[in-house]
């Protein structure tokens, strides 16, 4: 069974030690960044991914602050452990996610992922996330209603 559970110090370093394929680790941030990044954005809203007890993987979601558009929220960090990947859980987890912005009165959620992440463009996609547009940095803007 697949469940999101904050980031707490009982499994923050299972977070930090989760491990990407090589050629996967230029599409991402590292998860103690984004761990780091959380203590001073507060509004960010950290998870640990667990399959029963073990810890498979880590997200980061947030309410639009730039400008605060409390409807909007943005998955911008999302990761599964190597081992984990191409299992089908991707869906089980935006499911999840998609779950709890709903129950936050969030009626949209944006993601997006870099051109050559083919794994993330697939597992969005499948999901039903639509092709929006394409950020400054060239990272591909995707959206999904959530209400």
């Amino acid at each position: 069974m697949i469940r999101l559970e904050e980031l707490t110090i009982h499994n923050y370093k299972d977070c930090i030690n989760l491990e990407l394929e090589p050629g996967q680790v230029r599409n991402l941030t590292t998860n103690a960044i984004s761990i780091a990044q959380s203590k001073y954005e507060t509004h960010y809203q950290t998870r640990a991914i667990y399959k029963h007890e073990e810890v498979i993987g880590f997200l980061v979601f947030c309410q639009e602050d730039d400008p605060e558009e409390s409807e909007l929220y943005w998955l911008f960090r999302f990761m599964l452990d190597k081992a984990h990947q191409g299992k089908g859980y991707a869906s089980s987890v935006l499911g999840l996610v998609v779950g709890e912005v709903r129950a936050l009165g969030g009626k949209r959620l944006h993601t997006m992922h870099k051109p050559s992440n083919t794994n993330a463009a697939s597992a969005y996609r499948k999901y039903g996330f639509k092709e929006i547009g394409v950020l400054d940095d060239g990272d591909i803007l995707l959206e999904i209603l959530v209400d």
